[in-house]
């Protein structure tokens, strides 16, 4: 709204304000979370000063684990806005495979208030029990928390359709307000988050020997914090395959951390729990925790982890290691790189990944691998790193059997992408002749996997 038209609707905007405000605070209209079954309505058809929905500079979470059919669990909407000062959301739950129909029922609460939506194009609302009909969750006055900092975060209860009706979504409108007392300056964010049913009667198996391995290289030695992969049977239904979402990041203590659970299942190593980062029936990709230099130590994949049904593998074992430093790589051999010049293409033979090209001599690329050991400072498993914590520990570095200088690494530490993955920005030597460059990264007498290189052409 311009300037102007502000000056000459300022007497009718004090009049209405009350309303507003009233309306607002005791939970939204209903069908304003996004969905695009519902129209892609969002709250700011009336938080319309704050540009459009997810253009500011916070965000939306929900917080929710598989469900058991028909056990109540806890649901969280999270939402981070930088100098927020009050808060709203709302949210509403659909089966996948019919997104029009309500899946569970929330529970009312001081907290929570839920309304009913019968249906058509301007549809009637009424208060729970909806008795079928499409539920929205949303916020009451009591719970907007006026002048709590970011984020606002809100528990809500919800019950499971009490048969597998299949994976269900859930969608959430949030608001960060300004405190300001009117609708004007606060900001509006949208978002969806896909659980599946914890209803596996089969118990997990793990392959034979080794149990766990390092994810770049498929070497059995593993150290603290390297991306690892478990391979066995059971871990998810034949046709699922689940990765982490933003939903699955939660913050702790300032940083963001993966949740210790995906896809109704959870990995113990020494008794720890792992962060998880992919998971289908054979295989899992997660983060080791923090473990001893050496010897071996547990693990366990549990499947319906701490609901009645849960079942757990026979244990097996990792052998562990202080360092186990491998590079990621596209066929085994070439490394998963990147130019870092202007069109930031893929370093690879173009017969092995569409639209790659060589490096050349004195370009400067990125090279990803995991297990280098600690950054400085430390991150904890599953944290996201930020402000680009250095590798801690001392290396050397050869590539195409020519040594490189401490000048030509600009970069050596933890990627923000993902908890447990390293980036190495390095200038190539200027020497390396045309050909296959082997790339040997080597940190208290172990070295990166044999045969990895990138490909060099002048």
């Amino acid at each position: 709204m311009k300037r102007t038209a502000r000056l000459f609707l300022g007497a009718d905007l004090a009049l209405a304000l009350p309303t507003i405000v009233f309306a607002i605070s005791s939970g939204p209209p209903i069908r304003r979370t996004g969905a695009a079954v519902d129209g892609g309505v969002t709250c700011t058809a009336c938080h319309r000063d704050g540009g459009a929905a997810n253009s500011g500079p916070g965000r939306l979470r929900i917080v929710a684990s598989g469900y058991q059919p028909g056990v109540k669990q806890n649901l969280r909407v999270i939402v981070d806005q930088p100098g927020g000062q009050r808060w709203g959301f709302q949210l509403t739950a659909r089966l996948a495979s019919a997104p029009a129909q309500q899946a569970g029922a929330f529970t009312v609460n001081p907290d929570t208030r839920v309304r009913c939506d019968s249906g058509g194009p301007t549809p009637a609302t009424t208060e729970a029990p909806c008795n079928g009909l499409v539920e929205f969750a949303s916020h009451t006055s009591a719970s907007t928390r006026p002048g709590t900092a970011s984020p606002g975060i809100f528990t809500v209860e919800w019950t499971p359709p009490a048969q597998d009706m299949g994976d269900i979504v859930f969608y959430a409108a949030g608001n960060g307000s300004n405190g300001s007392g009117n609708p004007l300056g606060d900001r509006i964010y949208t978002t969806s988050r896909t659980i599946p049913a914890c209803t596996s009667n089969e118990r997990p198996a793990l392959r034979a020997a080794p149990h766990a391995v390092n994810a770049a290289d498929g070497r059995a030695t593993v150290a603290s914090n390297t991306l690892i992969s478990i391979f066995g049977s059971a871990f998810a239904p034949a046709a699922r395959r689940l990765a982490w979402g933003r939903s699955d990041v939660a913050s702790d203590a300032g940083a963001d951390r993966l949740a210790p659970e995906l896809g109704c299942l959870a990995v113990e190593i020494g008794g720890q729990r792992a962060p998880i980062l992919y998971v289908q029936n054979d295989q899992i990709n997660a983060q080791a925790p923090i473990l001893a230099p050496s010897g071996t130590a547990e693990v366990v994949v549990i499947t319906n982890p701490g609901r009645p049904n849960e079942m757990r593998s026979p244990a097996g074992t990792v052998q562990l290691g202080v360092y186990s430093p491998a590079f990621f790589t596209f066929d085994g051999r070439s490394i998963a790189a990147l130019n870092l010049d202007a069109s930031g293409g893929i370093v690879a033979d173009s017969s092995l990944y569409a639209g790659a090209a060589p490096a050349r001599p004195g370009q400067v690329v990125r090279l990803f691998g995991t297990g280098f050991g600690y950054s400085d400072p430390v991150f904890q498993p599953g944290e996201f790193p930020f402000d680009s914590p250095r590798i801690r520990d001392p290396f050397t570095l050869t590539i195409g059997g020519i040594p490189v200088a401490a000048a030509d690494i600009l970069f050596f530490g933890l990627s923000g992408s993902a908890p447990g993955l390293f980036h190495l920005d390095v200038r190539l030597p200027a020497a390396l002749p045309d050909g296959d460059a082997a790339v040997v990264v080597r940190m208290g007498g172990v070295e990166t996997q044999a045969g990895a290189k990138i490909p060099v052409r002048r």
